[in-house]
């Protein structure tokens, strides 16, 4: 039996209950394999006994009757140019929030079934969110609006498009007195183009923007406020040292949070004798992705972070920074030592560091950024401003289109896109004034929703991959929206309406954007083929622009909003981690995916610190809390998060919608009546304790195998799990993760495992990169037909993903700077795998080159595999669960729809079968292919001579997984262990590499690379780690004294 040495490290925890060892927790763990039935078990009776086995015969013979009767037709005749079952790749792009990215799609026989990055797009550079991987899944929708509709019921796209023409032409006559036109942001250029004819043909008629979250428009006002004229601030984080981030979430929710978090990740990259790491600071009020990636984090109420602001300007003036006058000051918010470790860093590193402030923070605080950056020397270097064109804000826009609506004078309202009946603000009463409206409303949607509900008319609007288009990035880079698939319901674009306003019925979409790529960016035929191409229109970023000196007439405002509020609560809206803004609801993938943090799914809560959470008697998560805010209230589950800010609650927005689909049919709270156009990203009100609590269903616990006689064993393993250190330990023992605990590795009783010799396919996850922002199983999902359960099902363990992110807290929970570690867990792979051994029908079972596969056909649900994986990583069908008696559209068959969606690479697994992650085992087959045709091309050419069939070499990186490529940070590297050249080779032998849960002799494939903080302060030290001395290493600058090491 191996024998290790385990080291007493910092305390690890799950979750509270897993902290407090509630008795929910124990129930839960002392199941250990949560998709039993022990309702069956706990009476032992003889008829009880009688029905387990009766079960467990019946759902074993349930292996054997799985799939419906269907027909296959094939084609009569092959199309021109395409071979039947051989994907295509297309490069394409999309929007959120008037922000627009590169995408490749996959098609297989005219059907996008995947999405990936576009490499070439800047804002992508291959990677993608977890949003836009779920954008097949809306595409094939079937809740998506398949028609027009009237109060009168569906109607045909010719009948709207005979109302319109009257309606438009009479409006164009009148110069378009009376029209109003309510649309999402959007950088689109050919609708920019549009709407400037627009203004030509109607110059009466009014158009104005609304996006519910806003991300960008106090940094729009602030900009303006320091510059003269909006601005959007672009960061080049992989040029900074340091980076101060003021409540910014840079590395998730940002528009530009892709190249932001991949940037981000090359700073965090250490090797050679001299390492370096560039160091991240976070003031925040909620714990944000990118604060619980930060070195240093500091739990500050939302109304107090402009007060800490401008503390940190007054010590970089200390520092010697040139601040300019008036922008110091404020109440000391941080500690001393803090804030002045803050400046120091920064005046340190002038010209690589950047400030940035986050959207619910007010103007002036956005203005200190800008005016600090520009004293730092970092505008040009690590930040750049694009000028924006002079608009309204979008708080005011949603209010005039409210006021427009309670004017006889309007005549008509096109809402294009957005669903501002659910998401407006409050006080605005858009929803009231759009249903008692006289005017023709008109509302082109995805989905028939609470705003289509109160319009004349809803159009159905076609999904983005079904139509033409094109989208500017964060940068200004314009990417042509090329379809994949003719619209499934007849649906019109933004585009295409626009253009029927204007009298263009004749001309498309695709004419439309062939249009503006010729006039406004110069385009001949040649380079229109190059865009379609690459995904990019060459040259067309903006150009960076030449800001004044930072103004300052706005400190007194600032220094007023630094004294703070008064008493009651900070009550800040943030955008779902999943489903956005709403938008997404009744997306499954999305709704079922864990929160990264609270790791909730299913709905959302009221986030409260823990020490607010026991001053409300808010014992438990999901006992109810009552938030009021400007003479409105709602009562939601509350959900106690370790290092939230006290006197701030967090409400994520989207949930309670009361007109969708299946899927998000009463899920979750509506928080938006608590938001006022004044207040609409933070206000003050007043949190109590509400009746009665609401079951979260929350995946963290369900993997825990801890009873009452293994709690110390659980921190002994857990820092064997998650290895972490400080730059400082890494620089004095690079190998220290090796060393956190000493196993005997003894002989095996049978023989050694297979060489393998040709492949050795491996996996290596750099935890110092994973940001846990949760995008690779979103994409692990929509390439491996991983189906959804529902609520029911995940309250009981039973969630299908192949791949979960583990999230640990450290340190104590009423501490505000605990700590957060995320561990990406796939299957291990391994070459002695625990689960092949208990298989008692061989289903799981070794490849030659070290797979652990699955056989689908022959597994009977034994689920002994499951039992016997020591990593929990086996998923077990209790139904067919694309359609099962649990899923939100319970016992409804797969329409032909929806089947579209499905992966044909991928097996879809019926009822009774066990599965898991299978390395994306189709794409190495297709990489074999594709290399074995390569070779006899060459042969046939005669350029080599002839090899062995199934040895053709394949290159390093032509293998991706799913999750590799999604992944925006380069967190996984897959590849061939037998290449010493190969990626993956080299970071296995890398010093920070190492394998978990290694005394079990289980070999696996994965492997880990330790995760680096750099705060000064060793980790390891008292730690015992192998009798290796983790002191801080010498020769790195410090600030102020402190031994700190250098940054990249």
């Amino acid at each position: 039996m191996p024998s290790m040495t385990p080291v007493t490290g910092p305390r690890y925890w799950r979750s509270l209950d897993d902290l407090a060892n509630t008795p929910e927790f124990q129930r839960f763990v002392e199941q250990e394999f949560a998709s039993y039935a022990p309702e069956l078990l706990r009476s032992p009776n003889r008829r009880q006994f009688l029905k387990m086995m009766g079960a467990s015969l019946a759902l074993a013979g349930m292996t054997g009757c799985r799939w419906p009767r269907e027909e296959i037709v094939p084609h009569a005749r092959r199309p021109a140019g395409r071979t039947p079952g051989v994907p295509v790749h297309y490069a394409t792009a999309w929007e959120l929030g008037g922000v627009g990215a590169g995408l490749v799609a996959t098609s297989f026989d005219g059907r996008p079934v995947k999405l990936e990055g576009n490499r070439e797009h800047p804002g992508s550079r291959g990677a993608t969110d977890a949003w836009a991987q779920a954008a097949i899944l809306e595409l094939y929708d079937p809740d998506r609006s398949t028609s027009p509709r009237t109060a009168a019921g569906a109607q045909s796209m010719s009948a709207f498009q005979t109302a319109a023409r009257g309606l438009f032409s009479s409006l164009r006559s009148a110069q378009g007195r009376g029209l109003v036109i309510l649309s999402e942001s959007s950088g689109s250029p050919t609708l920019e183009r549009l709407r400037g004819r627009l203004r030509e043909a109607m110059p009466q008629a009014a158009w104005h923007e609304y996006e519910p979250l806003g991300l960008l428009e106090n940094e729009r006002a602030g900009t303006a406020l320091a510059f003269g004229k909006p601005q959007r601030a672009d960061l080049s984080l992989e040029q900074c040292d340091v980076v101060l981030s003021l409540d910014a979430d840079l590395l998730l929710t940002h528009p530009a949070a892709t190249r932001y978090a991949r940037d981000w990740a090359a700073t965090r990259r250490v090797a050679g004798e001299k390492p370096k790491l560039s160091r991240l600071y976070s003031v925040e009020a909620t714990y944000s992705l990118t604060g619980s990636n930060a070195d240093f984090r500091y739990a500050v109420a939302h109304s107090k972070i402009p007060a800490a602001a401008l503390q940190i300007a007054a010590a970089l003036k200390d520092a010697g920074v040139a601040v300019p006058e008036g922008l110091t000051g404020g109440s000391a918010v941080l500690a001393a030592d803090a804030a002045r470790q803050i400046a120091t860093d920064l005046a340190g590193h002038a010209g690589r560091c950047v400030i940035a402030a986050g959207p619910r923070q007010p103007a002036e605080v956005h203005a200190l950024a800008a005016a600090l950056n520009q004293a730092l020397g970092n505008v040009g270097k690590t930040v750049r401003y694009y000028a924006q064109a002079e608009r309204p804000d979008h708080a005011a826009g949603i209010a005039a289109a409210a006021d427009a609506l309670r004017s006889a004078d309007t005549q008509a309202l096109v809402i294009l896109g957005g669903n501002p009946a659910y998401d407006a603000p409050a006080d605005v009463k858009f929803a009231e004034a759009l249903a008692a409206s006289k005017a023709q409303t008109i509302h082109l949607s995805l989905e028939f929703n609470e705003t289509s509900q109160r319009c004349a008319w809803h159009v159905n609007r076609a999904h983005f991959l079904e139509c033409w288009g094109d989208v500017r990035g964060y940068d200004g880079t314009a990417s042509i929206q090329q379809p994949l698939i003719a619209p499934l319901y007849d649906g019109k674009s933004p585009i295409e309406l626009v253009l029927w306003m204007l009298g263009d019925e004749k001309q498309s979409g695709y004419d439309a954007v062939r249009e503006t790529h010729r006039t406004v960016f110069s385009g001949t035929d040649l380079s229109w083929e190059v865009a379609l191409r690459d995904g990019v229109i060459a040259n067309s970023a903006w150009a960076a622009s030449e800001v004044g000196r930072a103004r300052t007439e706005w400190a007194a405002a600032l220094a007023q909003q630094a004294a703070g509020a008064g008493g009651g609560f900070d009550v800040l809206f943030a955008p779902d981690h999943k489903v956005y803004d709403g938008r997404f609801a009744n997306n499954g993938w999305l709704q079922e995916l864990p929160d990264p943090l609270t790791k909730v799914t299913w709905d959302n809560a009221a986030l409260l610190s823990f020490a607010d959470a026991q001053r409300l008697g808010v014992a438990k998560n999901g006992d109810r809390v009552r938030v009021e805010c400007g003479g409105a209230s709602v009562e939601l589950p509350g959900y106690i998060l370790p290092g939230h800010a006290e006197g701030c609650v967090t409400l994520t927005l989207g949930y309670g919608r009361s007109q969708v689909g299946a899927i998000a049919r009463g899920v979750g709270f509506a928080v938006s009546a608590l938001r006022s156009a004044a207040g609409w990203q933070a206000a003050r009100g007043s949190v109590s304790r509400g009746s009665g609590s609401h079951r979260l269903a929350t995946t963290q616990d369900h993997h825990a195998i801890d009873t009452k006689l293994t709690r110390q064993r659980e921190q002994e393993v857990i820092p064997l799990l998650v290895r972490e250190g400080d730059l400082t330990d890494y620089a004095a023992h690079p190998d220290f993760a090796q060393h956190v605990a000493h196993v005997f590795h003894l002989p095996q009783l049978f023989a050694e495992p297979t060489p393998y010799e040709g492949y050795k396919w491996g996996m290596s996850i750099d935890l110092n990169a994973c940001t846990g922002c949760s995008s690779c199983v979103v994409a692990c999902q929509a390439e491996n037909n991983i189906p959804v359960v529902g609520k029911a099902e995940v309250l009981r363990g039973r969630e299908m993903h192949w791949l979960r992110i583990d999230r640990y807290f450290r340190g104590q929970p009423q501490d505000a700077e605990v700590k957060v570690a995320f561990q990406p867990m796939p299957c291990q792979h391994c070459e002695n795998a625990p689960c092949e051994q208990v298989c008692p029908v061989a289903a799981t079972v070794h490849d030659t080159e070290g797979l652990n596969v699955m056989v689908y056909n022959r597994c009977v649900g034994t689920r002994y595999c499951a039992n016997n994986c020591p990593y929990k990583v086996r998923r077990f069908n209790w139904f067919y669960n694309h359609h099962g008696p649990k899923h939100p559209r319970s016992r409804q068959e797969l329409t032909a729809i929806q089947k579209m969606g499905m992966n044909p690479d991928v097996t879809v697994r019926s009822r009774g079968v066990m599965e898991k992650c299978s390395f994306c085992i189709q794409r190495i087959s297709a990489a074999k292919i594709t290399a074995a045709n390569e070779v006899a091309k060459r042969v046939t050419a005669g350029e080599i001579p002839a090899v062995p069939a199934g040895v053709a070499p394949i290159a390093d990186g032509l293998v991706q997984t799913a999750c590799q490529q999604v992944c925006p940070t380069q967190a996984i590297t897959f590849g061939n262990l037998n290449d010493a050249a190969a990626q993956v080779a080299k970071q296995a032998a890398d010093p920070r590499s190492y394998t978990i849960l290694e005394e079990l002799n289980a070999r696996p494939r994965t492997r880990y690379m330790a995760r680096l903080r750099n705060t000064g302060h060793s980790l390891l030290k008292g730690h015992g780690t192998h009798g290796h001395d983790h002191g801080p290493a010498d020769g790195h600058g410090a600030p102020k004294g402190q031994e700190q090491p250098a940054h990249s």
